[in-house]
This record gives structure tokens, C-alpha cells and sequence, in this order.
């Protein structure tokens, strides 16, 4: 192996691994902004990653001497990173919720107080949910529609309550009868929380399961290393270890694929 190629490789590896505001950043200045269909979005935005995942595909080939390491640590560098995007967005979408919840509390606490209807809106964004504030500040000054700001506002994912609360304000019109009608809807967010976290709950033992059984194969190739057998060359440098392996990995995959839409199923049923 070439000790220069392998240097240049490793480090575009590490360049091509931007922290989120390096990655941002770095698409703004190469790309601009991204604009067309969804899928070159978000391709706009992975091509680092990608770019990566496919370098340490060929410096692992390279340094271990095998070629069905180029396909593999790439496909599963780009899983992983599909996993990170997805488990961030749900984390992100938990918090947005938490925070229209305590929107309408603080809505409530507002309009009980005497503020009219927008300035409560507007200082309890502020206090609750700052980006939504930020979004609302200048087409409430300007006097927008609020029922509309709040629909639009509802397309983001985590914020779909917003889209009750513009009912309830089209209906009572920024009026007194507001107070009820967001208190109520309060109510039911955190009832709509409490059953999601028991439902959760209830599903962590299948998830634990699933990856049990998906590191299990890895268990087996350390215990028979320790045994003397050799696992990992024959399937990194044999013909039918790198089926092997290659059969192995989608088999596990596949299941963890399985459990996953098993899980999504549970959660669109409750």
C-alpha cells in the first residue's frame, strides 16, 4: 500500500467529517443554497458523509488487504449516519412538542391575565418556544393572519399541535373563550406525551432484544478468535468467507429493518 495514498484518503476522511455548522457552511460556499426536489436536498446535504464513508471503505480495503471491505464499511458508515439523522430528528421532533405544551400553558396564563390575544401569543412564544418566536415576531407586529402563521407553522415536524391551536383561535377569534379551549388542548398534548412515553416504555425491551441479537454474530467472531480459529481473516480473504460475511451482514441488517417497521407499526396503532 502506498503510505502517501493512504495518508491523502485518511484525510479527506477527517475534512469531509464537518461538525454541523462546519457542514452548513461548507454547503453554502460550494453548493448555495440547496433549492430543487426533496431527494437533491438531501443529497446536497450527505454528500460529505458519502464522500467520507467511501474513503474509509478504501482505506480499510486497503490496510486490511480485502475488497469486499470497499462495500461494506461504506454501506455501513451510511446506515449508521441514516440511524444518527433519524434518532436526532426524533429527538428534535420530542422537544418542539414539550415546547407547545408549555406554549399553551403559558398561552392560557397570558389570556388569563388580560393581555390581548397576540401579545400573549407573542410573549408566550418567547418564553416557551423561541424559533417559533422568532418566525411569528414580524408578521404579528405586521398584523398577519395568526391562523394561517400557525397552519404553516404546523408542517414542521414536532410543531403539528400548532395546527389545534389555529383552530381553536379561528373559532374563538382571539377572544375570552380561548382560556377553555387551549387549556383543554393543553390537557390533551400531555395525555398525548404520557401515552407515547408509556408506549415507548413498553417497546424498549424490543429494541434491546433486536440489537442483542444483531451484535451476537460479533460475539461469535471475538469468542472464536479466542479459541485460535481464525474467524476474521477467512472471511476478509477467502471467497466464500466474504459471502459469508456478506450474507451475514444483510441477514442481521434485515432483521433490525424488521423490528423497526414492527415498532412503527406499534406507534401508528396507538
Amino acid at each position: 500500500m502506498n503510505p502517501t495514498l493512504a495518508g491523502l484518503l485518511a484525510a479527506s476522511a477527517v475534512l469531509a467529517f464537518p461538525g454541523r455548522g462546519a457542514r452548513r457552511r461548507l454547503e453554502t460556499a460550494v453548493l448555495g443554497a440547496p433549492r430543487g426536489p426533496r431527494w437533491r436536498v438531501r443529497l446536497a446535504g450527505a454528500w460529505p458523509t458519502a464522500l467520507s464513508a467511501v474513503a474509509l471503505g478504501v482505506v480499510s480495503s486497503l490496510l486490511a488487504r480485502s475488497v469486499v471491505l470497499a462495500v461494506l464499511v461504506p454501506f455501513g458508515a451510511w446506515r449508521g449516519y441514516r440511524a444518527w439523522v433519524a434518532h436526532t430528528a426524533r429527538l428534535a421532533a420530542e422537544q418542539r412538542r414539550a415546547e407547545v405544551i408549555e406554549l399553551c400553558v403559558t398561552l392560557c396564563s397570558e389570556l388569563r391575565a388580560g393581555r390581548e390575544a397576540r401579545e400573549a401569543l407573542r410573549e408566550a412564544c418567547a418564553g416557551a418556544c423561541p424559533d417559533l418566536a422568532i418566525y411569528l415576531a414580524g408578521p404579528l407586529s405586521a398584523g398577519d393572519d395568526v391562523v394561517q402563521l400557525l397552519r404553516n407553522a404546523a408542517g414542521t415536524p414536532g410543531l403539528e399541535a400548532l395546527g389545534a391551536l389555529a383552530a381553536c383561535w379561528q373559532v374563538a377569534d382571539g377572544g375570552a373563550g380561548m382560556v377553555a379551549a387551549v387549556g383543554e388542548l393543553a390537557d390533551g398534548l400531555r395525555a398525548e406525551r404520557t401515552q407515547r412515553r408509556e408506549l415507548e416504555a413498553e417497546l424498549a425491551g424490543v429494541r434491546s432484544s433486536a440489537r442483542l441479537l444483531a451484535l451476537l454474530p460479533t460475539v461469535g467472531l471475538i469468542i472464536g478468535s479466542g479459541m485460535g480459529l481464525a474467524p476474521v481473516p477467512m472471511l476478509l480473504h477467502t471467497g466464500v468467507g466474504q459471502g459469508c460475511l456478506a450474507l451475514g451482514i444483510a441477514f442481521v441488517l434485515g432483521g433490525v429493518m424488521w423490528m423497526n417497521r414492527i415498532v412503527r407499526a406499534a406507534e401508528a396503532l396507538s
